[in-house]
Order: C-alpha cells, then structure tokens, then sequence
C-alpha cells in the first residue's frame, strides 16, 4: 500500500509538472497567433481569453499523455538512480507488481484524456468557431484601428479615423499591386476617398467597401505617366474571412457516432477520439520499459530516444487517420498503431529477462 501511494503521488506530480510546462509553452505560440489576427483586425483582443480556454482541451489531450510518458522517464529514472529499484526488486517486489501499482494513476488519467477527447474538446472547439463566427459577421470597421495598415485580402487599408458609430471610415487609402501584363513591371493602384462604408450587395450576399467621393491613381514602377480617375462612388470587393472558420471538427461525439458508417472523416475522427485514451496506457508501459538506465549515465540518457518513440507514435496514428478519412486505409490501420507500439513495449520490458535467462540455460548447457 505505501508503495502503492509512494509511486501514485510522484507520478500524478510529475505529470501535472511536466503538462504545466509543456501547455505554457505549446500555448504561447497559439497566442501569438491569435495576437497576429487582432493586429490584422480579424479578432477582438477582448476575446482572446475565451478563446484560449476553449481550445484548450485540444492541447490537454496531446500535452497530459505526453506529460505522463515524461513523468513515468523521470520518476523510474530517478528510482533506477537511486537504487531504490534494487531496493524494491531485493524485497521481493518485482517488476510484475510495480507496473500494476501503476494502473491506477494510469487509469486516473486515461479517464481524463477520455473525456476530454469525446467532450470537452468537440465542446471547446464548438464554442469558440461560435466566436469567430460572430467576429465574421461583426461590422467589418469595429476591428479596424485608426492610424493603422490593415490587411483587406489582397490589399492594404489606412484610415485616418472612424465615425462615431463606426459605421463609416474617413479619409481612407486603399493600396492594391496589379498583375504584371507580359514585359511590363506590376502596376500600383492607390485609391483616396472622404469617406467609406461597408455595402452588402442583397442579392449575392458578397460584402464591398463603398468610397465615396475620392481620387484613383494608377502607377508603374519606371515610368512618369499615371492614370488620374476622380470618382463619386468606388466600390471594392471584400474578401471573406477564411481565417474565421475553425480548423478542428466541431461536431459532438454524438453527431460523430451518427456519420461513421457513412463518412470516413466521421469514422477517422471517431477513432482518433478513442485512440487518445487508448494511447495513454500504451505509452506508460513503453515509458516503464525504457526508465531504466544505468546510475553511471544518468537519468537523462534515455530522455531524448523515448520521446522520439512517443512522437513516432503520435505520426503513425495520424497518417492512419487521414488515410482512413481519404478511404485509402481500413479502420484496423489505426488500431495497428496501437498494437503495434504495445508489443514494441511488452518486447523491450521482456528482453533482459529473456536475455538473463538465456544466458543461465547456455551456463547451464556448457556445464
């Protein structure tokens, strides 16, 4: 029982640790991110918390089995290293027993990445396409900044200021590079206006920046000539916002159970929600297996090699899920992953036993 409790407490620890540290870090390159969209008035900044903790579910249930292979290096390392598991092994407890010591921690957080899995993340990812979506319909000049170069598709726009409802730019300048015809250099498009407003065309629903009262210049690099167009009303297409909709499949468990037997993506994305749970106690078994090292060369050793066997691990699921998205790969495809790196764990914790004991029978064949 103390054991029980000894290896629990450092286990659950370290993975806690380790998840904390990996989230931090995997995360801060989501935040720049979605900073970049902010900048380039695709995002309110105000909603970037919500943001984030909607998609965090989505990094837990790759970060929190990542954690636990680390964890289970680290503490079994340091038991190696401390000879706290000749210690054990001399009392009579062997290795049989330490693994279903394990089980529960390990349990505990198969549990957990399982919910997170078929839950949580469909939830999160749910919630915040909800956000962007609403960000897409938003006035286009609510994100806008005064005094700024802000990307519309393929042009550049300026404004001097907003009208008070932030329904009309004012002093606007829009930039725009044409296409080179053969021989000649690109041609640059500078467009002035008072005053522009957004205009939603009711028939094709397609969103345009209505000018008013302004200047067109048309330039080319090289030459001194320009074209000069004064105009009344100026409209310029605007370009949907790709960038709004989500990435991740926002559909519920539920609706996924309904579409496996039609759709391969439902059935690729069904089973890679039931592989990160599955994936949990396969790796705690691969980490068991390569913890120990020898007190010469230290707990680290092995840190660098382990990992890459996870990450291989985590290649191999996902090229079976698209490829059994695409329909080119069988649902067993996946499942071959798991037992494939299952084995690879039960052949690398059996090896020395099998070596220890051939070498005791070749002892014993020569005598």
């Amino acid at each position: 029982m103390i054991i029980r409790r000894y290896i629990a407490s450092q286990l659950l620890v370290s993975t806690i640790s380790v998840a904390a540290i990996l989230t931090v870090i995997l995360m801060s390159g989501r935040v720049i991110r979605y900073f970049g969209m902010a900048a380039a008035g695709k995002m309110d900044v105000s909603l970037l918390t919500a943001v984030l903790l909607y998609r965090m579910p989505q990094f837990l249930e790759l970060i929190v089995p990542l954690g636990m292979f680390i964890a289970v290096l680290l503490v079994f390392g340091r038991l190696y290293l401390d000879h706290e598991m000749a210690v054990l092994a001399a009392s009579g407890v062997s290795r049989s027993q330490i693994i279903a010591h394990l089980a529960l921690p390990v349990a505990f957080i198969m549990a957990l990445v399982g919910f997170t899995s078929l839950y949580l993340t469909p939830a999160g990812n749910a919630a915040s396409d909800r956000i962007f979506a609403a960000q897409a319909k938003r006035n286009t000049f609510d994100l806008i900044k005064p005094g700024r170069f802000q990307r519309a598709g393929d042009r550049m726009l300026y404004a001097s200021a907003l009208s008070p409802d932030k329904t009309q730019l004012l002093g606007v300048y829009l930039f725009e590079q044409r296409p080179p015809a053969e021989g000649e250099q690109p041609r640059q498009v500078v467009i002035y206006a008072e005053r522009g407003k957004r205009f939603v065309d009711p028939q094709t629903h397609l969103q345009y920046l209505e000018l008013s009262n302004g200047l067109r210049y048309e330039v080319q690099a090289g030459h001194g000539a320009y074209n000069e167009i004064r105009f009344v009303t100026f409209k310029a297409r605007l370009p949907a916002d790709a960038s709004a909709a989500g990435t991740a499949n926002p559909n519920s468990t539920t609706d996924i159970l309904r579409q496996i037997h039609s759709d391969p993506k439902a059935m690729g994305e069904w089973l890679w929600r039931l592989s990160m749970p599955a994936l949990v106690p396969v790796v705690a078994l691969l980490a068991f297996s390569l913890a120990k090292v020898n007190p010469r060369q230290g707990r680290y050793l092995k840190l660098l090699p382990a990992i890459l066997f996870y990450l291989s691990y985590i290649v191999m699921i996902v090229a079976a899920k698209n490829g059994i998205e695409k329909g080119h790969l069988h649902q067993s495809a996946l499942w071959g992953a798991h037992i494939f790196y299952l084995s690879l764990a039960l052949i690398i914790l059996g090896w020395e036993p099998f070596l220890r004991q051939w070498r005791w029978r070749r002892q014993e064949a020569r005598a």
